[in-house]
């Protein structure tokens, strides 16, 4: 039994804790807060949110609690790998203050909502005071001081409720305004405006215990050891914890504003970015695109996520450029070659983002691409219930990097053009994307002929492949003899050859034995009459066409005779022909008269007067 308890904590200790995570926790609360009912005040819509999220974190981390029976499951910083670790705290802690609130408000004069009430609120700053103790072990600095302001509020929430000691809640309610202040110095203008809108909704709460803690209200007094120094400190207006967790803080930005460039690098030419905003998005995309794996080792859900996200970096980017552009160019009176320049700098900024962004769509697709030829080729094990890949997702794929090359070759000549030192960029950009576009078009019908040989069109698909060689081939003599796109485009070359030759043996293949059974067929066909029973096998050959006064089901039953509806070939019978008449000599023969057969009527001239007119 001790070895048993031993062997857990010796895991943990040689596990090596993740470190720097970073949680946008007041950022997650709000949002989720204002799209899930609490801008209606619709607090059991945002609890059964919460439940549904943590119980998706729960699948996507594979955090289970058994199956079945409910077995508890402890989150400790040895198992904190990711930040979607950090979710399962806060959401907690959301999911049962929620529910304090909605007993909160029906609760009315019952005693035993109202115990209920702080039963849930106390939990919630149960599972707070976890998420602070994580964020300060595995979290980068302003993750913990937010999970600190979080955890404060929370708590001085469950304090009011409490009603007993309000030195303590005030404490709370201080550490929190603090932080939101500190919070709101360190940020970006979203998070300072998050952090205005919480400190005016802490206004009330610090009001009103400072009206109870000087009323001598019960409770004011009670427990002066119940605080920590963190809140003696607080009380009294000192710095204490919370101005070491701000000064780390402060360091953390500090580095990381060193690490951010001030210039943009394209293509081995800096270009200068001033605003400090569009920098910092450059760098979280590029840090998000760091993340990148090979298509065998990363799934492409998962590799999608990761592009999307940073091209919502590159486009925050280029949005804080326009709108310096747009003040640049309102500002701009009467003119100046410090505000042309200005203006000039920034809309080279902006366009070469711009293309920046296509090079990693361009990236983005050829990820997918990997990942689908891996799949293709059995390098990936296609999951139960994921969609197998086929070679028209290729032929999409490689028609989409098309249309992305040729927009490339249309707006990445005009970023540095009229800059001093980049004459030769343009010519160099339309040579690398019309050598890709023309390796695209190998590759493209190199998956073309694969579709015609699924189809069976061998010659088709021998066609396809020969094209794909040719393509590669030209790609082969206008590209460096050292360079990657000249490997690739020699390994398509071969691949298509090859390719090209089995389809032919293929085809052979399947043309003589296409003629072998078609005159298998053709000796078959005869006029007598078909066997009654198939060879060999004893069962009577039956027909629908010969039954149709009858019900046959045409359906295979078990110990069912084989029933077809017509034969095919249909059967040949004789059919009699009429007999063929010559009448060549007909002009010959001499007829007899007819004229002694004919009737004459006999007439007279007064009966030819009187019916004159009736004729």
């Amino acid at each position: 039994m001790g070895d048993d308890g031993e062997q857990p904590t010796t895991i943990v200790a040689e596990d090596k804790l993740a470190s720097n995570l970073t949680l946008d926790i007041l950022q997650i609360v709000k949002l989720s807060q204002n799209q899930h009912g609490l801008r209606h005040d619709d607090h059991g819509r945002y609890r059964q949110y919460c439940t549904r999220r943590l119980a998706r974190v729960y699948k996507s981390l594979k955090f289970t609690h058994g199956r079945g029976k409910y077995q508890k499951k402890t989150l400790d910083a040895a198992m904190v790998k990711d930040e979607r670790h950090l979710l399962i705290p806060l959401m907690t802690a959301e999911r049962a203050w929620s529910y304090a609130m909605e007993l909160k408000r029906d609760a009315g004069n019952e005693p035993r909502k109202r115990a209920h009430m702080l039963k849930r609120l106390k939990k919630a700053t149960v599972h707070a005071a976890e998420l602070v103790s994580l964020c300060n072990q595995v979290g980068s600095a302003r993750t913990a001081l937010e999970a600190e302001a979080y955890s404060s509020y929370i708590f001085g929430s469950y304090l009011t409720e409490q009603e007993r000691d309000w030195d303590r809640a005030l404490a709370k309610f201080m550490r929190a305004r603090k932080a939101y202040e500190q919070l709101a110095r360190v940020g970006g203008p979203d998070q300072a405006e998050i952090c205005r809108e919480r400190l005016e909704e802490l206004e009330p709460s610090l009001r009103y215990c400072t009206y109870k803690r000087g009323s001598g209200s019960t409770g004011a007094s009670d427990a002066p050891g119940s605080m920590d120094d963190a809140d003696m400190a607080a009380l009294k207006g000192e710095g204490g914890v919370d101005e070491e967790i701000f000064k780390a803080v402060l360091a953390e930005e500090d580095g990381r504003a060193t690490v951010t460039p001030t210039a943009m690098v394209w293509r081995g030419r800096e270009i200068p970015v001033r605003n400090r905003e569009a920098r910092a998005c450059i760098a979280n995309a590029v840090s998000q695109l760091s993340k990148i794996e090979s298509p065998l080792t990363m799934s492409a859900e998962r590799g999608l996520a990761i592009y999307d996200k940073s091209f919502l970096f590159y486009n925050d980017a280029r949005q804080h450029l326009r709108d310096d552009l747009a003040s640049a160019s309102s500002s701009q009176g009467g003119g100046g070659s410090e505000s042309t320049g200005r203006l000039a700098e920034i809309k080279l900024a902006d366009r070469a983002l711009a293309v920046l962004l296509s090079e990693k769509t361009i990236e983005r697709n050829k990820f997918l691409v990997a990942s689908v030829t891996a799949k293709l080729t059995g390098e990936i094990k296609v999951e139960k219930g994921e969609k197998a890949a086929k070679p028209e997702d290729l032929v999409h794929l490689f028609n989409t990097l098309l249309q992305n090359y040729e927009e490339l070759a249309e707006s990445g000549p005009e970023v540095m053009r009229g800059v001093e030192g980049a004459e030769g960029l343009e010519e160099e950009i339309q040579l690398d994307c019309i050598l890709n576009q023309t390796l695209l078009k190998a590759q493209r019908a190199a998956a073309l002929a694969k579709v015609h040989l699924g189809a069976g069109s061998h010659v088709e698909a021998a066609v396809l492949y020969a094209r794909a060689a040719e393509h590669a081939a030209r790609v082969q003599d206008r590209a460096a003899a050292a360079s990657e796109m000249n490997a690739v485009a020699s390994k398509v070359q071969m691949e298509a050859r090859r390719a090209r030759c089995m389809t032919l043996a293929d085809g052979m293949t399947v043309q003589v034995a296409q003629q072998k059974a078609l005159r298998t067929g053709l000796s078959t066909v005869s006029l007598e009459e078909i066997p009654a029973s198939t060879s060999g096998s004893g069962v009577e050959a039956q027909y629908l066409v010969d039954h149709l006064d009858q019900y046959k089901s045409a359906v295979l039953g078990k110990g069912a005779n084989k029933v077809h509806i017509l034969p095919m070939p249909p059967r040949m019978n004789s059919v009699g022909v009429r007999p063929i008449m010559l009448d060549v000599a007909g002009d010959e023969i001499s007829y007899p008269s007819l004229e002694g057969r004919v009737k004459v009527q006999k007439t007279s001239a007064l009966r030819n007067l009187f019916t004159f007119g009736k004729r």
